[in-house]
């Protein structure tokens, strides 16, 4: 069994500092920077702290509150499934998945909430006070605690990117957030509502190159890229495309490539995620890596946190700013290397 002393020497901190890192001490003071290098050796080491074992006796649940077809088309929502499982079988985590709210039994301590929740689901979790924390999303930031990427952060680098290269016109192509029935709340996609705020600010927004499809699938970004090679001309066609997720934009290239349109040399992407193929797309994808081990593991932390202490622990939002890849689609500048 890996010991503290062993990520100590592989990280170059004191014991003392991994050790209070690893268990979580809410009174210890220490950046990001330090927090996340003990983490990824720890994992890298296969370590199993105290406070896992003493999480192992709690009953944990995932509400996956994702539509089964929406789920088998996305990667990233397959990807964030896969490292759940994997981390709690990693711990010795008991974490059952469902699919409602209201089929949580009364034994669970502690629950992960993925997806979008009706107003009926909220209100059982606030009602019987259940502990829990969201990932990737946030219902009302007031109640519920969460861990999101910091999409703002993302949006407005790539909209920075961008202007650095001069572009003078930019555009976005994303999906509509998929519901539940009619009782569902409608979440507005934050990185469209990112994107229009910031691409005004700097005077590169037009409406007209605003491209919505219903979802994020690479389905959808085939049909929204024949939909802009209808619109425009080759000369016509905004000079880049901030695009809502890697899958739409594997999509838009494939069209795009059917008519021999060059990107980067045409238009030049960024998108959002780092899916396993965005490396193998041709081009390669310039894209925005989401750490989803990151989010995983912080959301645990937050919520045996909130095992332990109930009535101790207020609401909150854990941002993780994501990470830009430079690819093929939206190469790095020599200058700025």
């Amino acid at each position: 069994m890996t010991t503290i002393k062993e990520i100590a020497l592989k990280t170059g901190y004191s014991t003392a500092t991994v050790s209070r890192i690893l268990n979580n001490d809410l009174t210890f003071s220490v950046t990001d920077a330090t927090r996340q290098s003990v983490q990824i050796a720890a994992r890298q080491l296969n370590y199993v702290s105290i406070n896992a074992n003493q999480f192992s006796d709690f009953n944990l649940a995932v509400i996956f509150s994702i539509n089964p077809d929406e789920e088998l088309e996305d990667v990233y929502y397959i990807k964030m499934r896969q490292i759940i499982e994997s981390t709690a079988l990693k711990n010795g985590l008991n974490i059952i998945f469902y699919r409602n709210v209201l089929d949580l039994p009364k034994t669970v301590k502690g629950v992960l909430l993925i997806g979008k929740f009706n107003q009926d689901a909220l209100n059982e979790l606030i009602e019987k006070e259940i502990i829990c924390v969201f990932i990737d999303s946030n219902p009302n930031p007031g109640v519920f605690t969460s861990v999101q990427p910091n999409l703002e952060f993302a949006i407005t680098r790539a909209l920075n990117e961008f202007k650095s290269r001069n572009f003078k016109k930019v555009g976005f192509i994303g999906g509509n957030l998929w519901n539940k029935g009619n009782n569902a709340f409608q979440f507005e996609d934050l990185r469209r509502r990112y994107f229009e705020s910031y691409a005004k600010e700097i005077s590169v927004y037009s409406n007209a190159d605003v491209f919505i499809g219903p979802d994020f699938s690479t389905v959808s970004g085939y049909k929204i890229g024949k939909e802009i090679l209808k619109k425009y001309s080759n000369d016509e066609i905004p000079r880049a495309f901030l695009i809502g997720s890697d899958s739409l934009a594997i999509g838009v290239l494939r069209a795009f490539n059917d008519k021999n349109i060059a990107v980067p040399d045409t238009t030049a992407f960024i998108s959002i995620n780092d899916i396993e193929i965005a490396k193998f797309s041709s081009p390669a994808l310039t894209t925005f890596k989401i750490n989803i081990n990151d989010m995983i593991d912080e959301a645990l932390n937050l919520l045996h946190q909130k095992i332990l202490n109930p009535k101790k622990i207020s609401p909150e939002v854990v941002l993780k700013s994501p990470e830009l890849i430079y690819r093929e689609t939206f190469p790095r500048e020599i200058d700025n290397v």
